[in-house]
């Protein structure tokens, strides 16, 4: 099966990156926003117990680029959309006895876009638009207008209500096999009740497992 991943981060098309086209990025803005819309920090090393924790290594995320839409880019791309994207995607396929295949994420695909000027990728709130453009001669406008249409799980949704007891067994197991050994007991359940008020909005600290 062939599978599209690398696209969207090649050539700018989640609505987010709109707001890098022109002005800056810090290292700061660079650890948020693991998912579209997110503004959580990615990872959580707080939960370790402080032996663990000082193990921990930093994903380093800094600019890459002079320009704040390639730095966002680089980030997704490497850090954090696609490899989390790999990984489910690896998982769900060898579950079903599947070779995928990800003829996008070719190296030459990427340094090709990363080598492009920030207005071929979004012109006048235009996101992909250099593909569109290309496309625009070979397939019908229906498609090569077409609008991007994110499909996103109600993950969160689902591990604050229907999944909310399955999630709890599953830190319950975690405290008994490595509560004092790996996390901090309370400061786990406290991320818990965070996330069941509202306060956080990601949940792939307790659904990505």
């Amino acid at each position: 099966m062939l599978d599209g991943q690398g696209l969207d981060e090649q050539w700018a098309g989640y609505d987010y990156y709109s707001k890098y086209l022109a002005g800056d990025v810090s290292d700061h803005s660079l650890s948020r926003g693991p998912v579209q819309g997110s503004q959580s920090v990615i990872t959580n090393e707080s939960l370790l117990i402080p032996e663990f924790a000082n193990e921990t290594r930093s994903l380093g995320l800094k600019r890459s680029f002079s320009d704040a839409l390639r730095s966002i880019q680089y980030r997704d791309a490497c850090y954090t959309k696609i490899p989390r994207a790999l990984r489910f995607n690896d998982r769900i396929s060898m579950m079903h006895s599947t070779e995928l295949r990800e003829p996008f994420l070719d190296h030459r695909l990427f340094e090709l876009s990363f080598r492009q000027r920030p207005e071929l990728k979004i012109n006048n709130g235009i996101h992909k638009w250099l593909l569109r453009e290309v496309i625009r001669k070979r397939l019908p406008l229906a498609l090569s207008e077409a609008p991007k249409r994110p499909v996103q799980t109600p993950q969160r949704e689902w591990l604050r209500g229907p999944l909310q007891h399955w999630v709890e067994e599953h830190i319950d197991n975690v405290e008994q096999k490595f509560g004092g050994i790996w996390f901090d007991k309370e400061k786990l359940r406290g991320a818990w009740s965070e996330y069941l008020s509202g306060q956080v909005d990601n949940s792939f600290l307790f659904g990505n497992g």
